[in-house]
């Protein structure tokens, strides 16, 4: 029963986490993050006159309060309720990044948004996402009791989803780089194009052995979908930013587009560090011994044993 309290928790957590994203999105989106600048209270306030730019970003700072306190009781919830030591460690962990993140926060507004404290503070966001997602995961029914099948494609697919999370990785870190200093967009592009490659690929090779693959098929089939929905939102980003002659306050489509755009980027890399984790918790590699090679009945002491 604690198990499944402690699963759902994380999923809240997770889900909670990913609506933090979104707003840290809308700050950057609307040029809001000197709004307030006082940290960490709003014009020495616990909540401010929410006009203007401090909406967005008080709110973002309540977001983060919320999901700072969310942590913490997932922490010690998992201190009491799993036996895993690893596991309560990944929580402690997870708790760790969100200390560190607030932290980070707070040095954005008192450095005036440097470039590397803005960059390093939404890669964090995604890392910290991760860790929650990944602790949902490995509380969740299915990693303790589904038996592992032999595929002879596990080897390969295991490679190719540790190829396309790391390209992931990468890319959510050129478009931090991209939207807080403008720079890196060709590299952006080019990462963007490998993920497309490398999430069809995933599809073909969970599509060719639908008997020991059928559990991760699903679920590449979501990354797929996610990553072709995320290639037209960045161009529809990418024309809405070019736009010209727009004013100090960016249009409500650009606004829109870029923060979905970078929310989902988060979601994708989640969905394919889960899918790649699934892989090695349910796959097997399948070792074929050739008919030449086979073993002599066992004798003697060793008779009734498998081969």
């Amino acid at each position: 029963m604690r198990s499944v309290v402690l699963h759902r928790y994380a999923l809240l957590v997770a889900a909670s986490t990913l609506i933090l994203i979104a707003a840290g999105g809308l700050v950057t989106s609307t040029d809001s993050g000197l709004s307030v600048p006082d940290w960490p209270l709003s014009y020495g306030q616990v909540m401010p006159p929410m006009i203007g730019g401090i909406r967005f970003e008080h709110t973002h700072r309540l977001i983060a309060g919320t999901v700072g306190l969310l942590t913490l009781g997932l922490a010690v919830l998992a201190w009491r309720a799993e036996r895993r030591r690893w596991a309560r460690w990944l929580a402690l962990g997870a708790f760790g990044t969100v200390v560190l993140q607030a932290v980070l926060g707070g040095l954005t507004v008192i450095y005036l948004l440097p470039d590397w404290i803005s960059v390093t503070h939404a890669c964090l966001a995604q890392t910290f996402l991760c860790l929650v997602g990944v602790l949902a995961l490995v509380t969740a029914r299915e990693w303790s009791e589904a038996p592992r099948i032999e595929s002879r494609y596990a080897g390969s697919i295991q490679r190719l989803l540790i190829t396309t999370t790391a390209f992931i990785y990468l890319q959510l870190i050129a478009g931090a780089i991209v939207r807080h200093s403008g720079q890196g967009l060709r590299y952006h592009f080019v990462l963007a194009f490998l993920i497309a490659l490398h999430s069809l690929f995933i599809i073909l090779k969970c599509s060719r052995e639908q008997g020991t693959l059928r559990a991760l098929f699903g679920h590449a089939l979501l990354l797929g979908g996610l990553v072709t929905a995320q290639a037209f939102l960045g161009f529809a980003s990418f024309i809405l930013t070019r736009r010209p002659g727009r004013g100090e306050v960016a249009p409500m489509t650009e606004v829109l587009s870029t923060t979905v755009h970078q929310t989902l980027g988060a979601l994708i890399l989640l969905v394919s560090l889960l899918l790649t984790l699934r892989s090695y918790r349910l796959l097997a590699r399948r070792r074929n011994v050739p008919e030449s090679h086979a073993p002599e009945p066992a004798s003697g002491v060793f008779k009734g044993l498998p081969s």
